[in-house]
């Protein structure tokens, strides 16, 4: 008929993998324990409530590591976390990024010595139209005893890599190949770009690839760490950065961050062209591309929501969650009788779709023990879900007309099949 532990021991791990992380990259959160998910509530599906609240759905983050005179922000990003579509979309802004101002080199990356991340973000504006949020920022030496702190990370340099600048106290010396890079090389890496032939662009895309291995690295080795061992970690590296982000704030943000996979990251760099203008290299941006670039990749959807819609969404759906055909599931011999049935409405359609499945699924024999319905997001795809050890879903899933069904090892709902309605139901 029819065609997807403890408020401290939280804040110990939250706090831990986004300091490494953020400072380590300049951005990236990692995977927290699922108690911070108890702590807000969702712990059952059925007589649960959605908040009614709305609120931004989004998190945009201007991420800076600067010099050795802390006087010239050498990499720049805007990372933002939308909390709807469990994404992390990267931003690369190069150094050189032409800025009208009264300065004599017009270069963005001089604009955090004339007045810090304030006055960066101010002429940031003039570039890009996103409206940043909060801001992290890290020095040379903050990066250097991070990356030390973390174990280092395995990378394959490009090429060979020979630089030396006595003014900056920058010596670059690495060989090409895949090799551990403890602080200083990765220090030497990300900052090299004087044998490029694009300079400052090739640098950027060096350090993005930097950036999503690091990033796999790390969430891989700290998400199976211990309370005590985040603990010692918090105090090595809690003072080599400095941050806008609140304790409250973290605690926020932890949960969906939970769900976001490497595949959902997304690392880009601003449109233009480099040139060589009054005896310095500038990068200029391209407007129209970039205007482009902020509204497919930085402009969600769903702006404002209930953030508790997308909580109980997620925790359904299950971040581990296995994903088979139809086909796999076999002769399910259950009376449709004997399925409870809990129904959440993402389809967006003001109860319609969510009447018309709940009526279709009814007069198929099964039991509906719960409904409810979000009404500030919704889903493009149904689900159909059960706990492990079951393919009850596989049956409700060929009676929907769906190609897929979902086991959540970690699904929470007391009963055995969770149908999620999206657009296409």
């Amino acid at each position: 008929m029819f065609t997807q532990g403890t408020a401290f021991k939280v804040y110990i791990k939250c706090t831990a993998l986004i300091t490494v992380i953020l400072a380590s990259l300049v951005f990236v959160f990692a995977p927290i324990v699922p108690t911070i998910m108890n702590l807000m509530g969702f712990n059952s599906f059925l007589g649960i409530e959605f908040t009614g609240e709305t609120e931004k759905t989004y998190v945009n983050i201007l991420l800076m590591g600067v010099d050795k005179s802390e006087t010239l922000s050498d990499v720049m990003m805007i990372a933002q976390l939308n909390m709807v579509d469990n994404t992390i979309n990267i931003l690369q802004i190069p150094r050189d990024t032409y800025i009208k101002n009264r300065r004599s080199d017009k270069k963005l990356n001089s604009a955090f010595g004339s007045g810090g991340a304030k006055k960066t973000i101010e002429e940031l504006s003039t570039v890009v139209d996103i409206e940043i949020d909060e801001h992290v920022v890290i020095t040379t030496s903050g990066f250097r005893d991070v990356i030390d702190a973390v174990g280092g990370v395995y990378y394959t340099v490009p090429a060979d890599m020979d630089y030396d600048d006595d003014l900056q106290d920058l010596h670059i010396h690495l060989k090409a190949g895949y090799q551990l890079l403890d602080g200083s090389k990765a220090e030497q890496l990300v900052r090299y770009r004087d044998g490029y032939e694009m300079g400052d662009l090739d640098r950027i895309n060096v350090q993005s690839g930097f950036i999503k291995e690091a990033i796999r690295q790390i969430t891989q080795k700290y998400s199976s760490y211990s309370d005590d061992e985040l603990r010692n970690l918090v105090s090595t590296v809690s003072n080599m950065v400095t941050t806008s982000f609140s304790f409250s704030e973290m605690l926020k943000y932890a949960p969906y961050v939970f769900e976001i996979d490497m595949n959902s990251v997304n690392i880009m760099r601003l449109e233009g062209t480099a040139e060589y203008r009054g005896g310095g290299s500038y990068f200029f941006p391209d407007n129209a591309k970039n205007e482009k670039l902020i509204f497919e990749y930085f402009s969600p959807d769903i702006s404002e929501a209930d953030l508790s819609e997308i909580r109980a969404r997620d925790e359904a759906i299950g971040k581990t969650s296995e994903e088979k055909n139809v086909e796999e599931a076999g002769i399910i011999n259950t009376p449709n009788k004997d399925i409870n049935v809990y129904i959440m409405d993402y389809s967006g359609t003001d109860g319609e779709s969510l009447n018309k499945v709940r009526k279709f699924l009814q007069s198929e024999g099964y039991n509906i023990v719960g409904v409810i319905e979000a009404r500030t997001c919704y889903i493009e795809r149904s689900y159909s879900i059960c706990k492990e050890g079951s393919d009850l879903s596989a049956k409700l899933a060929v009676d929907l007309g769906l190609d897929t069904y979902h086991v959540n090892p970690q699904l929470q709902s007391s009963a055995d099949v969770v149908v999620i309605v999206g657009k296409d139901l």
